[in-house]
């Protein structure tokens, strides 16, 4: 599965860490608006390559959004006008209603899943992913607390 992660900081790059470590993806490709931020993952290993917004969620089978709010509600948006009919979306925020709002009427609506991890540490950056930050966590989707 080629997964596409925006935001390869704390969430992002624990999420990436896991994907590989469970051989969930078969590819990772890394967004980041920080080129800093972008090398140090690619060099740690956190992502096989680092694209554009553009080029990284064309003929991807997940995006996955791990960035404040405050930037999710303009790139969100964004690519849900970049992708196919058969890419799934999801986020990483933690409040939803401005994110939801600002996609409710989308044509592309339904491939957007809404989550949010109860999970972090006052790290940021890839360097301070975490491999099983997420594991036995609780995480909101669609209004309902699971634990995974």
């Amino acid at each position: 599965m080629k997964i596409t992660i925006i935001g390869l900081g704390l969430i992002g790059g624990s999420i990436a860490i896991d994907l590989r470590k469970n051989k969930f993806a078969t590819e990772l490709i890394g967004v980041d608006a920080s080129e800093e931020h972008a090398e140090q993952a690619l060099k740690i290993g956190l992502v096989d390559r680092i694209e554009n917004l553009e080029n990284g969620v064309k003929n991807t089978d997940i995006v996955i959004i791990a960035i404040p709010v405050d930037k999710e509600v303009n790139i969100l948006p964004q690519v849900l006008d970049l992708i196919n009919q058969s890419t799934t979306v999801t986020d990483m925020s933690s409040t939803k209603r401005v994110i939801i709002e600002s996609v409710k009427n989308h044509a592309r609506r339904k491939n957007f899943v809404p989550a949010h991890p109860m999970s972090g540490t006052e790290n940021s950056g890839p360097t301070a992913a975490l491999e099983d930050l997420f594991k036995n966590k609780i995480i909101y989707y669609k209004g309902k607390k699971t634990i995974r």
